[in-house]
């Protein structure tokens, strides 16, 4: 296909995800936010608008969240006469595009022109991508600064300044107050610029140095603000401690390890908590910091008392981030949406289809298709980082859909280089891909027939 063809074709599919999305937005004008992380965040950028900070209802201060993403709401409606959700939704629309168009620079930058528009087109028609538009959740801002972050890390191995390190450094703080589980990134790219950055060995350590400032200048505020309100180093939020503790104590439930939050009674995560204060071993006073700490100090001790069944759980918790996308379609189950039956069947489909296409290709791709050695490191930290910390944590599926555009560019790569030279391809790499191939497909097959067969059951007689 000749250069001319390729950027027409991309245009249409820009234009193409731009009409989807008007459409649906000029649908949703009275959708509300339904699900409990969107309420929290809503709730927050309304004390802000309101001149009362960042806190919840009744005025208490908290730190629950990450900071950027209600600040970014309350930003929004800031500008307007009053909140209005359809607002925030357009400037996701917005935040969207530039991430596409970042996709485009990365991958050009990663192989070529082609791979480019490729993994951009698919960014931005992502089924799910789309769908997180419409909701007030953190996913299209941190995707987008997760994307900003690796594009400028990218460049600091073709053209390493001070004030780009210094750029890098601060996206990565920002992409970490949306979404904390990017706070131990700097300490895998540190060391990994020393290595693949060009220079003298003064300038393979200014750079690295420069990247950790930029992230500290971002966040150090935010971090003393915590830290005075919790009495406690509080670096991001307090909810570090208490996932980490709902994903490995006693009753952590297996089939859905995420809705440890659900969970009352003795079977609570905090139930040991309020038995030591009730028996004077903690005090009846403590911050959400100080919860926070107590509930990584129980979940490590429990990982550390029960490593056999930490490791089945990681395996379990793996399976979960990488498992099929189903937040809308769960959505619909619970009565939070109630679109045509044809509609949820279609948008279903296409989600499913979506996923199992860019992470079976994706993943190959890392296998059979990666760029150069300094590159490949750099486009696979942030899916490491997130996989690994979700590994131990818990997973779900919406968890990984930051890291859609890395695999999106790497599938664009591999599909560049043709289907039958792929399949012709020999040595460790294809049989690496194969290997991920078939525990990909384990996942989703354990996951239809085991975990949610009876919501499959349920969803299929909803269509029949």
């Amino acid at each position: 296909i000749s250069v001319s063809v390729q950027r027409a074709l991309f245009v249409s599919a820009l234009l193409l995800g731009l009409a989807i999305r008007l459409g649906i937005l000029s649908h949703t004008a009275d959708l509300s936010p339904k699900i409990a992380d969107e309420l929290q965040y809503t709730q927050l950028a309304h004390s802000l608008v309101q001149g009362a900070g960042f806190a919840w209802a009744n005025g208490q201060p908290t730190s629950l969240r990450p900071p950027l993403y209600p600040a970014t709401v309350a930003a929004i409606w800031s500008v307007g006469r009053a909140p209005s959700v359809q607002a925030v939704r357009a400037v996701q629309i917005f935040i969207s595009l530039i991430t596409a168009l970042l996709v485009l620079d990365l991958g050009r930058r990663c192989f070529n022109a082609r791979v480019g528009m490729f993994a951009a087109a698919v960014t931005w028609l992502y089924p799910e991508f789309i769908y997180l538009d419409f909701l007030l959740l953190t996913e299209t801002l941190f995707t987008f600064f997760l994307v900003a972050y690796v594009l400028l890390s990218v460049m600091l191995v073709e053209r390493p300044g001070p004030w780009l390190a210094l750029a890098c450094g601060v996206v990565l703080g920002l992409g970490t107050l949306t979404r904390s589980v990017l706070w131990p990134m700097p300490l895998l790219l540190c060391p990994a610029l020393v290595l693949v950055v060009r220079g003298n060995i003064g300038k393979r350590l200014l750079i690295p140095a420069l990247v950790l400032l930029g992230v500290v200048v971002a966040v150090a505020p935010w971090a003393v603000r915590n830290t005075r309100l919790q009495g406690v180093v509080t670096i991001v939020d307090t909810m570090g401690g208490m996932n980490l503790r709902m994903g490995n104590y006693e009753y952590t439930p297996e089939d859905r390890m995420w809705d440890a939050v659900s969970l009352n009674g003795e079977q609570s995560w905090v139930y040991a908590l309020t038995q030591e204060q009730a028996a004077g071993l903690a005090p009846r006073e403590i911050t959400e910091g100080m919860k926070d700490k107590w509930a990584q100090r129980k979940a490590i001790e429990y990982i550390k008392t029960h490593p056999a069944i930490t490791a089945r759980r990681s395996a379990i918790k793996f399976a979960d981030l990488w498992g099929l996308e189903r937040s809308f379609i769960a959505g619909v189950q619970q009565g939070l949406y109630a679109p045509p039956t044809w509609f949820t069947a279609l948008v279903f489909a296409l989600m499913t289809i979506s996923f199992v296409g860019v992470a079976l290709v994706g993943f190959a791709g890392i296998w059979m298709a990666p760029p150069d050695w300094r590159r490949h490191v750099l486009l696979l930290l942030p899916v490491l980082l997130v996989t690994a910390i979700h590994t131990l944590v818990f997973g779900h599926s919406r968890y990984h859909l930051p890291l859609i555009p890395i695999l999106a560019i790497y599938a664009a790569a591999l599909w560049s280089r043709g289907v039958r030279v792929a399949l012709k391809q020999r040595g460790a790499g294809r049989a690496a891909a194969i290997v991920s191939a078939l525990l990909l497909i384990a996942i989703w097959v354990r996951q239809i027939v085991v975990v949610d067969a009876d919501r499959v059951r349920a969803l299929l007689s909803r269509f029949l």
